[in-house]
């Protein structure tokens, strides 16, 4: 067992020496991760007060997959309060084998987060679920962020109990979008980081139509193009699935031009290049007028052709991709279906397989 230093920031990844370890070949204890928490509690401050609105549980399959997505879990973390229970059920590993992380962050005195990582590999992956549900706190909602295939026996045990589920159906091949798209048919109460991603698309398509000289052509939408970089991604198909519900009769075509490009590693997150699947444009036409949105670094342009008052110029800019920002809008809601998201992701789903 390690003993911990000066508690850390929210937002940062815990240290070694920060954490108390567990480890054993097979079997979870719980008794004992327990008591490690209460020594983290003591360690951390005087004051062992703990403010907590919810049980955030994080599920991946890899170190790896964990690793990239720790960032926006440190930091969605620290926003609400939580117990955050990570597992990680790595089955590519033969030899069995279980770990317990157990750290705390405390904020303006009080703690704010209380982390447990569970890794388990071989047959003690079979221990994770059961160690999960005896580490929840009683009576607080359950949100769930889902790090792999929307696909499984243990995602559908883990809908019988989430208040919420998170996916990012931006990080999988878009084909997967109608597996969720079934889900969302059957009652699940997914979020989508995918669908966050686009609502300035949407917002800025909804700004530029209530502008007092351009509201006459809202009734006169015929067709619209979703333009993806190099290939379709899932992000554009949830864009041109809100168009569908949204426009009855529409004709919307999903489409690729260009290419992907490695983002700078010297600019900020929301100057880099688009990557595969990107919403790169996507326009609508309302005859006489043509409405086009594009990204253009860290702004998106509204431009307004073939009106009777001119041509129309409109900008916004884009907010910065920082890690947890899009975690944290979804764990606003913590119970229930988004039903234009539900629609989205049907109309979505339906023009991908007509893709094939």
């Amino acid at each position: 067992m390690n003993s911990i230093g000066e508690p850390i920031a929210g937002g940062q990844a815990p240290r070694a020496q920060d954490e108390l370890l567990l480890k054993s070949d097979d079997a979870i204890d719980l008794g004992k991760i327990n008591v490690l928490l209460q020594q983290a509690r003591e360690r951390s401050g005087q004051s062992q007060e703990t403010v907590c609105t919810l049980n955030l549980v994080a599920i991946y399959f890899t170190q790896a997959q964990y690793e990239a997505a720790r960032p926006a879990l440190e930091v969605a973390g620290s926003v609400h309060p939580c117990r955050l229970v990570v597992l990680i059920a790595d089955e590519s590993v033969a030899q069995g084998s279980a770990t317990a992380r157990v750290s705390v962050v405390r904020s303006a005195g009080a703690i704010t987060l209380e982390r447990v990582v569970l890794n388990a590999t071989g047959h003690a992956v079979r221990h994770l679920e059961s160690a999960m549900e005896g580490l929840l706190l009683p009576e607080l909602p359950m949100v769930v962020v889902w790090g792999g295939r929307p696909h499984g026996d243990l995602l559908q045990r883990t809908m019988e109990k989430a208040d919420r589920i998170i996916i990012d159906s931006g990080a999988r091949p878009p084909t997967y979008l109608a597996e969720t798209a079934s889900l969302v048919a059957s009652g699940a109460p997914i979020g989508d980081l995918a669908w966050a991603r686009i609502f300035p698309w949407q917002g800025l398509a909804a700004e530029v139509l209530d502008l007092p000289n351009l509201r006459e052509h809202r009734g006169n939408i015929k067709s619209a193009r979703v333009v993806c970089a190099q290939a379709p991604g899932a992000e554009g198909a949830l864009l041109a699935g809100w168009l569908l519900a949204r426009v009855p009769n529409l004709k919307v075509e999903l489409v690729a031009e260009g290419r992907a490009e490695k983002p700078a590693s010297d600019k900020p997150s929301h100057f880099e290049a688009m990557t595969l699947g990107q919403i790169a444009c996507f326009e609508f036409t309302a005859p006489p007028a043509t409405f086009r949105f594009r990204r253009e670094r860290g702004l998106l342009l509204a431009e307004v052709q073939g009106d009777d008052d001119g041509e129309v110029v409109h900008r916004v800019r884009l907010p910065p991709d920082l890690p947890g920002r899009l975690l944290g809008l979804e764990l606003k809601l913590l119970a229930g279906i988004d039903d234009l998201y539900a629609q989205a992701v049907q109309a979505g789903a339906r023009l991908l397989e007509g893709l094939k």
